[in-house]
């Protein structure tokens, strides 16, 4: 038998050893992949041209190349499924958070929505109470108690005297809107009516 006719053999070893290598490592498996098909056609050829001769390096390089494709296939599948596991496990994310944002974007709007309700205040009345005429009790019968009271006393221009008065709020803070009624009250003859008053964001 002859000695190997080597150059085809050696090419097919290095560009198999090549392949090899790049073949674990993820994208640049891919180029290692045409490498190794490059790789067995020499190490083919060089089994052909040395069918009558030793084919040693012929043998390796074949089956280096062999080698690096199948690992190849093998780690693309794999990694194909990790990627897909990780897509899905972010799809998942995304989706729960989405739920999660609807859900909360969902009670909220149920909160604001019954706030808007709670809160009696138009422009509308506001603009109808009459300062010195319209009672504590008539505002309170139509809108509600008020979120804040403060008592004191004022001076009464009419009487000349000190009298007890009363600082009220109406706020609607939790609502799809801003708006805030601030009224003064001093007490005449016995009951308590409006002095002055302040109203912002009312519709």
């Amino acid at each position: 038998m002859e000695d190997e006719k080597k150059v085809l053999g050696i090419l097919a070893i290095v560009f198999g050893g090549i392949a090899l290598v790049g073949s674990w490592v993820p994208i640049l498996n891919n180029v290692s992949f045409f490498i190794a098909i490059v790789a067995l056609i020499l190490g083919v050829i060089a089994l052909i041209v040395n069918r009558k001769n030793k084919k040693v390096l012929a043998i390796v390089g074949t089956c280096l190349s062999l080698a690096s494709i199948v690992i190849v296939l093998v780690t693309q599948s794999m990694y194909g499924s990790a990627l897909d596991k990780a897509s899905k496990a972010v799809d998942e994310a995304s989706s729960s958070i989405d739920a999660d944002y609807s859900k909360s974007s969902s009670e909220e709007a149920s909160k604001e929505a019954e706030a808007d309700s709670n809160f009696k205040w138009t422009d509308a009345y506001f603009d109808s109470i009459v300062d010195g005429t319209t009672t504590y009790d008539e505002i309170v019968a139509t809108v509600g108690e008020p979120n804040t009271t403060e008592t004191d006393t004022d001076y009464d221009i009419d009487t000349d005297s000190e009298v007890p008065s009363m600082d009220c709020d109406w706020d609607l803070d939790d609502g799809s809107y801003y708006a805030s009624v601030s009224i003064h009250f001093i007490q005449k003859n016995g009951t308590y009516v409006v002095d002055y008053k302040t109203g912002t964001g009312l519709k």
